[in-house]
């Protein structure tokens, strides 16, 4: 935990500076409610761990701040066949989306390619408003509990997109990708590997505005 972290969040607070932020999120929930369980994996997502560790879950939520991770995660749940719940933030824009490959498209049809590490800036560069993390993270809750509960309509192929400036929200459809190297007619990517840029660096942090977008 960082000092840094603190104006865009609430699980941590300023006693919890240098701590794992696992074991100060694990401490946290515990005392909000003593009643559930909470498994945590103190271990980075590799190509490795991936699908063993993301297989015991019916909802996978991703909520990482790099390309190589989002890419990762969306291809293991393509592969393990989970619904994928993905948020994003950059400045004053975020974004959410519900990928399931068994019904609509994954991450890859939208993003097809992770970007070049030097052309999105990371979050310390370009910044994130603070109050916006929060407002996409309760959507992705939102999503979640309406995909656990068989409730509503989940935002499978559409791409919410929210403006912090001027508090519009939009969504956008987006069509699955017969050509998706994951999810599409003739899939190329049948194991995980893990995913890095263009140019073999990792890819920056948060970035919502980063790979080019295919929708309709």
């Amino acid at each position: 935990v960082a000092l840094s972290n603190l104006q865009r969040q609430v699980i941590h607070d300023t006693e919890r500076v240098g701590c794992a932020k696992l074991d100060s999120a694990r401490e946290r929930l515990a005392a909000l409610n003593p009643h559930v369980t909470i498994e945590t994996h103190p271990v980075r997502l590799t190509s490795e761990n991936a699908m063993r560790i993301l297989g015991d879950y019916d909802v996978v939520l991703d909520a990482s701040d790099n390309f190589p991770t989002r890419y990762l995660v969306n291809d293991a749940c393509v592969l393990l066949g989970k619904p994928l719940v993905h948020g994003s933030v950059f400045r004053f824009e975020g974004r959410v989306a519900v990928f399931d490959a068994r019904r609509g498209p994954c991450y890859r049809c939208l993003y097809p390619e992770p970007p070049e590490a030097s052309l999105v800036p990371d979050c310390a560069e370009g910044g994130v408003i603070g109050v916006l993390p929060g407002i996409v993270g309760s959507i992705q809750a939102a999503e979640a509990l309406k995909l656990v509960l068989g409730l509503g309509e989940p935002l499978v192929g559409r791409l919410l997109l929210v403006d912090g400036l001027t508090m519009e929200f939009r969504s956008l459809k987006v069509r699955k990708d017969p050509a998706c190297p994951v999810c599409g007619v003739s899939p190329k990517i049948r194991r995980l590997a893990d995913t890095e840029t263009a140019d073999g660096r990792p890819g920056p942090e948060h970035g919502a505005g980063g790979p080019p977008m295919r929708t309709s």
